[in-house]
Parts: structure tokens; sequence; C-alpha cells
């Protein structure tokens, strides 16, 4: 299928992917020749760094400078595609509503707007604002991190002049009735799903977290380039693997639903995913079906190695790790050895080697959905929604036996037992890993909380 345009309300929206090294061999090209056969009609993305920022730190992201946009904004073009240029930082410092702001705002939008990008991602009231006012061609969309869940959001930023809004990736996904009122104020403004988002349901700290996320990519930036937030929140799933369940995801079998109810924009994510990864994604979503982990599809980091070609293979270089790490002043650089021994058992500062030791079958969800069809989501406590015996959500996660304690008569732990089946028939934990593998995964974020 041909790239399908925003015009005709569809297709998929996915990361560019762009990559540093070089221009004739880049990690774009390979992601735009990949696209061909699917519906996709857009990519996104945008510098590494700019003094305004965006939803992603410049440590997890290629270098990229502005001549590498150019022509990647003229490659995709030449493919069909659109680009979406990211502005989407939740906080700038309040430098937008300063003259040396305004002025370098300025800038970057006649740049982003002479090169021809054909719409821009904003999380700011100021500048979807502004944008409309000084660069009409542009189209502007409201990004998932003002996280709109509820018809009186989506007609402010209707009201505000706002082309599209993509919903919150937190907390509405299976809450079809919230659905369908969003898509009736929206009105003929489009919505967009995130279907592989894997944030926690209704994260207390969703909101910090963008934010963290934001100081991250702005020029000069001295923040800690690793997320705590998510080290955090991954400790919280290992300890409760409910979490992996709750989760906002939309699986590939389950487009279908929200198709009918009218939504027909679905952006796939990560930035940072190897090119092999992310297009084996939207073959999974464009096919509706795929027949692995589901956290082939949902998961930020730990990437297998294989899946790094050419010169994606240098994304984790020394000198890289250095450039960021490498300051006496804001680190304890004592404690580096630690970082690097986390990096590793994580695989957040290097790929992973080997299976992945936390397996979701995505098949066995198959009919998941169907019980918030006619009840709402927010009805089903932990322990109703997790401790059913029977059903799809049972057998259809397994981590390491070493992580936790599983088939045990403790209260706190009969939700995790029986709501994912840890692996087993019996409910038992799942054996098919060492001890030392379950002990890697303990560590690699126990040593973070």
């Amino acid at each position: 299928m041909k790239p399908t345009p925003p015009s005709r309300r569809g297709g998929l929206s996915t990361p560019d992917g762009r990559h540093p090294h070089p221009p004739g061999a880049a990690r774009g090209s390979a992601l735009l020749d990949g696209l061909a056969p699917y519906p996709v009609y857009e990519v996104y993305g945008k510098l590494t760094a700019d003094p305004f920022g965006g939803g992603r730190p410049s440590f997890y992201l290629p270098e990229v400078d502005r001549a590498r946009v150019e022509d990647y904004v003229r490659r995709t073009h030449a493919k069909g595609i659109e680009f979406n240029y990211l502005l989407n930082s939740s906080a700038m410092d309040n430098i937008e509503y300063t003259r040396v702001g305004q002025r370098a705002m300025d800038e970057v939008l006649d740049w982003v707007d002479g090169i021809g990008v054909d719409s821009i991602t904003v999380a700011n009231i100021y500048l979807l604002r502004l944008i409309k006012k000084r660069h009409p061609r542009i189209k502007v969309r409201i990004s998932s991190r003002r996280f709109t869940d509820n018809p009186r959001k989506v007609r402010f930023w209707v009201e505000q002049g706002a082309d599209c809004i993509v919903v919150s990736e937190v907390n509405i996904h299976r809450e079809f009735k919230v659905l369908k009122s969003l898509q009736k104020a929206a009105g003929d403004v489009e919505l967009s799903l995130i279907v592989n988002n894997w944030c926690r349901q209704d994260c207390a700290i969703a909101g910090n977290h963008a934010v963290t996320l934001s100081a991250g990519s702005r020029e000069g930036s001295k923040g800690f380039p690793l997320d705590y937030c998510s080290l955090r929140c991954n400790s919280i799933r290992l300890d409760d693997p409910v979490n992996f369940i709750r989760a906002n995801w939309i699986r590939p079998e389950d487009l279908p639903i929200y198709e009918e109810m009218g939504f027909h924009n679905f952006k796939i994510v990560e930035r940072s995913t190897p090119t092999a990864v992310l297009l084996s994604r939207v073959k999974a979503y464009a096919e509706r079906r795929y027949d692995g982990s589901l956290l082939d599809l949902v998961q930020n980091f730990a990437y297998p190695e294989e899946a790094f070609e050419g010169e994606e293979k240098k994304r984790y270089p020394l000198r890289r790790l250095a450039k960021h790490f490498g300051r006496s002043r804001a680190y304890n650089l004592l404690k580096l050895p630690l970082l690097m021994r986390y990096g590793r058992t994580a695989s957040v500062l290097q790929p992973r080697r080997g299976r992945n030791p936390i397996q979701i079958d995505n098949r066995a969800l198959d009919g998941f959905i169907d019980r918030f069809l006619t009840r709402a989501a927010r009805t089903w406590t932990a322990r109703t929604a997790g401790t059913a015996t029977s059903g799809p959500t049972r057998r259809s996660v397994s981590i390491p036996s070493g992580r936790r304690r599983c088939g045990t008569s403790s209260p706190s732990c009969s939700v995790r037992s029986t709501a994912v089946g840890c692996g087993s028939r019996t409910g038992r934990p799942s054996r098919s890993w060492s001890r030392s593998a379950a002990r890697r995964v303990r560590r690699g974020f126990g040593r973070f909380r």
C-alpha cells in the first residue's frame, strides 16, 4: 500500500530514525525504503538539541545537524511522506517569553518553514498561537504530553486552532465511552492515538517525567541524561507484573475496534528504536497481527544487539558516554563503574545480548480487550481484573523466577501470581531462565531505586 495522506484521515506516523553517519548510508534511507509497502503518511523528528528541547533527552538520540534534517525532509517528500518537526517540550525555562528566546524561536520557525516541514508538534499554547499566526502554512499538532483525556480539553485545543490532537498516552486507551466523547468534541479536527506506549496506567509521575525529558534535550542542558522516572517505573513493573498488562498499549489485532470508532491516525514510537525493530513494528500494525512477544512492540530500551545494522552500531560508543557522564562537577565519577555495570545489565547503555528475559505472549492476549467494550477500564481494580483464574491474561507473561515471590498465599502477591500467569500453566514461576539471569535483571533495576 502507498503512504496514506493525512487529508484522507488514515495511516501511521513513525519516528524518522535519522542517524548521523554518513548521508548516503543513513539509517533514514533504509527506513524510508522499508516503509514503502505500508500506509505510513508521516515521519517525525527534530534536531538532537535546540534552545527549546523536545520529548526525549539528547543522550538517547542520534546526533543530527540542520543540514541532515533538510536533506531528510527532501527525501521524505520524494517518497510521498510528510515530515513532522517536534517542538514538544513540556517546559522551556520560560525563555519563550523573553526577547532572546522569542528571537531564537522566530529563527527556528523560519528555518523549519523554509525547508518545507509539513507540521509541528507542540506542547505549549504560546507556540500553537505563534505558529498559526506567523506560519499559517504549517499544521500544528498537540503533543500527548498535554494529557488530553476529556472533551473539555479537546474543545480547548480545537478552539485555539489545533489541526490534530494526540490523545493522552497514559490513561484512556481502554475507556471507550470517553474516546467516543473525544471524537464528538473534536469535530473535524483529527485525533491521534499512540499505539505502543507502555507507560503505567494513570502514572502519577507522568507530568514530572515529561518535564525531566524536555530539560535533557535543550542546548547546554546539564541535566542527568539517565531517566530516573523510567528506572523507577521499570522496577515497579518487575515487582508487580500486572503493570505490564495494565499499560495503555494497543495491540495490532485490536486496531479495528478503534477504527470502527472513527480513529484512523495511529502513532508508533520510539525515536531511539533501531531501524529493523521499528520496521517490524510498522509491519505488525499495518498487518494487524504479531506472533511474538508484546515487548517487541512496546519496550523502549533493551533492543537486541543484532537489530543494530551498519552505522547504527556506533550508537553506544565510549566517546559518547564520556561526553555526557565525564563531568566531575556534575557527577561522582567514582560511581561511573556502577553506572556502566547497570547499563550493561539492563541493556540501557548497551544493546541487549540474548533473548529478552521477560516475555509477554501477544497472541495469548487475544480477547483481552473485549471486557472493556462493555465495562469501563477504571471500574476494573487490579484485583478484580487480575485474579481471574482463566482468560486471555493468564499465562501471558514470563519473568525470571528470582525476581519475585509468586505462587504464595500472600495478599500482596495474589495479583502477580494469577493475573499474568508467571509464564506457566500452574501459576508457578517460569523456570525457563537461569537464576543468574534473574539476578542480573534484579540487580539492574534494584540498585537505582
